[in-house]
């Protein structure tokens, strides 16, 4: 008989015992730190309290042995009511956001129909809805700053919650600023706030309040639903059927950003609603719809407020990262090489931790730089100072992997732009070019649940365990995949259109539209594609977010991910894109298309080939900073004490 080894957490996070460091990470900490290992050497126990695994896991829990976890079946754990309440308080922000954002072109760009007062066409007027008369560029340019805003915002929101107010004070301060700006854009567009000239003035002050208020709920949103989900460890289940299997955090994870997102992708829809209303009923209306749909956020978010599990902020959280990071880019700009080469071990993380620069000072003189690093400690136990460290190293390991994504983002947002205008010099026979975009959220709506409660269980079963970086990979690949069927869809379109490779505005003698005779249904697997590679890649993104970033840092890490999306958004971000608006037009598409493909094909190869490593220690960096650590198999008992277990030899 031996006893089980788990996963020794604590070492991970900071106990300076060396070997047990190199068996959980494959990483021995450096060889100084062990050697001074006399602060605090009774506070390097880092099990959890007995009354917090009872409270968590409930009487007679068994934890899994070694042999356990690389055997055992994973399933996900029941979602927590909060995480549901979450998730609606997202749908509503969602509904709000896209419904009233679907109007903003023709509202901004089109002058008033003939005849009508409030911007839509008139009963038999088979013209397009408008009010502000801008012309397109400058709709466009306004459009921009929007979206712009709306992904820089949650860096602020990400910083205030985790330094401030915490996640659920700042989401619900936020939710009242975003109401106020829905209420100066739908006021603005009351017929005689336009007579007036209100319009343009009460839009730009509206988009700018709105971006703010959707940039402090996103960054916050997501992490408060993952909160919400408070065991780390894995544990054994016994199923009706009398199969043991594990249920695992990660997956429970996955299956609670699988429901985010889905709920995200059903809010989405709203702008066909808005834009129904835009064409027959005024803009007006088109706003009104999606400000009383988010009035529903601030009574969701008070009345579940007892059922949700809050993270209290740290602090000075982000300047203490900030220290922690300069301390460990000493020796860069002297010798980049040679730091190049130790940052790809724990050397220059080991340089920031309070163990390390304590020890090196003993063998100095105490006084010389023991006041200067004073702060390092944080007044906190020395063994949480090193974990704060190693937090901060895996938070860096993550926006590498998040450094990608920009090039992920312009394949995704070829759905709003070069797509749309796809469709229009296809065969639409009276159907909206604009409305096939919304095949992606309703494919969306789809997969999410085949994926969730069909396809990952059964890798499972058949014991693969998809894993982050692999996952991403995939979204990569499919997301490449939509941009190669794009680019055959281009070559046929150029070869049946009557204008051949100028298919776009193609007109006859009479002036009458002329578009190829491929009728435009078959552009929806380009879309089916796309939404795909969103399941994978995005999701993930955002789950990867979730679990690498240190407790305190949750909302500020989220930030980070979504900040991708501005980068890469072709939207707001033109400077990005410069380069493609060369092949962006006729007769070029096919070229645009085929780069984008290759592009994201490189990008997500690239990605694979330098982060696939990190899958194998996926579940021991999920739990630096948690406090927790897998010992041998346990069980707990009513009295709160824990029974260790043995597996056989």
């Amino acid at each position: 008989m031996a006893v089980a080894r788990g996963i020794d957490v604590a070492a991970v996070e900071g106990n300076l015992d060396a070997p047990a460091l190199h068996n959980s990470v494959g990483k021995r900490h450096d060889e100084r730190v062990d050697e001074k290992r006399s602060f605090s050497e009774e506070q390097h126990t880092n099990d959890v309290p007995d009354t917090e695994d009872y409270a968590l896991y409930g009487e007679g829990v068994e934890f899994p042995t070694e042999e356990e976890i690389a055997t055992l079946r994973r399933v996900a754990d029941k979602i927590p009511i909060g995480a549901f309440a979450i998730v609606i308080v997202e749908l509503c922000e969602r509904f709000a956001y896209y419904g009233l954002s679907g109007p903003f072109q023709n509202y901004l760009q089109n002058p008033f129909p003939s005849g009508s007062s409030t911007g839509a066409p008139l009963n038999g007027d088979g013209g397009t809805a408008g009010a502000l008369n801008q012309g397109q560029t400058a709709a466009t340019g306004l459009q921009n700053m929007f979206s712009f805003l709306a992904y820089i915002t949650p860096i602020f929101g990400g910083i205030i919650a985790d330094s401030a107010w915490g996640r659920y004070k700042t989401i619900t301060v936020f939710c009242v600023i975003y109401i106020i700006g829905l209420l100066i854009i739908f006021l603005t567009s009351l017929p005689v706030a336009l007579r007036h000239g209100a319009g343009l003035p009460g839009w730009i002050i509206g988009a700018i309040v709105v971006a703010t208020g959707t940039g402090g709920i996103k960054s916050n949103v997501s992490p408060l639903v993952a909160d919400q989900y408070r065991k780390n460890r894995m544990f054994i289940k016994v199923l009706p059927s009398g199969e043991r299997v594990i249920v695992d955090p990660n997956v429970t994870i996955t299956r609670i950003y699988n429901l985010f997102y889905w709920c995200i992708n059903v809010g989405s829809l709203s702008a066909i609603a808005t834009t129904e209303l835009e064409h027959n009923v005024g803009f007006w209306a088109a706003f009104l719809l999606p400000t009383l749909v988010f009035l529903g956020t601030p009574i969701v978010l008070i009345g579940a407020r007892k059922t949700y599990h809050k993270v209290p902020p740290r602090g000075s959280v982000v300047t203490e990262t900030f220290r922690v990071a300069k301390i460990a880019l000493r020796g860069f700009w002297s010798n980049p090489i040679k730091y190049i080469r130790e940052s790809r071990g724990t050397g220059v993380w080991n340089r920031a931790k309070p163990s390390y620069i304590f020890g090196e000072e003993d063998a100095k003189d105490k006084n010389t730089l023991r006041g200067k690093n004073r702060w390092l400690t944080w007044g906190v136990s020395l063994t949480s100072d090193d974990a704060f460290v190693d937090e901060v190293k895996r938070t860096a390991k993550a926006c590498q992997i998040f450094l990608f994504f920009p090039l992920y983002w312009i394949s995704y947002n070829q759905i709003t732009t070069n797509l749309v205008s796809m469709a229009a010099d296809m065969s639409l026979h009276g159907t909206p070019n604009d409305l096939f975009q919304n095949f992606d959220p309703i494919a969306l709506i789809i997969f999410i649940p085949i994926m969730d409660i069909l396809v990952y269980p059964g890798l499972r079963r058949m014991g693969f365990v998809a894993r982050p970086v692999f996952r991403i990979w995939l979204g990569f690949m499919f997301g490449a995949a939509a941009m190669v069927y794009s680019a055959v869809l281009q070559h046929f379109i150029y070869k049946t259109n009557p204008c051949g490779d100028f298919a776009s505005g193609c007109a006859d003698a009479n002036g009458n539209p002329t578009p190829s005779t491929i009728t435009v249904w078959v552009q929806v697997p380009a879309y089916v594609l796309i939404a795909i590679s969103e399941i994978f890649a995005s999701i993930t993104g955002l789950e990867y977010a979730y679990n690498k970033a240190p407790k305190r840092m949750k909302s500020l890490v989220m930030a980070c991910f979504l900040f991708t999306t501005a980068i890469g958004n072709v939207r707001s971000e033109r400077a990005l894109n410069a380069s493609l608006s060369a092949v962006a037009v006729d007769p070029k598409l096919v070229g645009n298309y085929t780069g984008i493909a290759i592009a994201t094909f490189i990008a997500g190869m690239a990605f694979y080939m330098l982060f696939y490593k990190r899958d194998r220690e996926e579940e021991t960096e999920n739990l630096i900073g948690t406090g927790k650590r897998y010992d041998s198999a346990e069980t707990l008992t009513n009295d709160n004490s824990k029974t260790t277990t043995t597996s056989p030899a």
